[in-house]
């Protein structure tokens, strides 16, 4: 996964899929439909918001992380234009989290909302052997 475009014209569920014997450095585009025509397609604006974070857990009620992505530590980056968000884990940092069908939760935080829901869906970590 390096590049894909989320439509959040029709859902904000969203699977991703990432190999743990990699680095991930995956850029997402958010788009989102404002009207009746083709054209009223419209990048995701992530300039209101000052952070996000992104935390997979084993089960959606499960108290403990499996990975988190954090704009505070850089590996959750939210893009100043063109409606994107990016990714960045090490393999080295993957390496230790075991294989599987996992769930993510994806929020988004400013000066007025400090827990916006934004993202969620099955977060699938392979062990791809390249």
């Amino acid at each position: 996964m390096s590049q894909d475009t989320i439509n959040l014209k029709q859902d904000a569920q969203y699977d991703l899929v990432i190999n743990k014997n990699m680095d991930l450095d995956a850029v997402i585009t958010c788009q989102y439909y404002t009207g009746t025509t083709a054209a009223d397609i419209v990048d995701f604006d992530f300039t209101a918001y000052s952070g996000a974070t992104l935390t997979v857990k084993q089960k959606s009620k499960s108290s403990t992380n499996i990975l988190e992505f954090s704009t505070l530590d850089g590996s959750l980056v939210l893009g100043t234009s063109g409606g994107t968000f990016q990714m960045v884990k090490t393999a080295t940092e993957l390496a230790t989290i075991q294989t599987g069908e996992f769930e993510y939760f994806m929020y988004l935080s400013s000066a007025t909302q400090s827990h916006r829901a934004f993202l969620s869906g099955k977060f699938i970590i392979e062990a791809v052997i390249l």
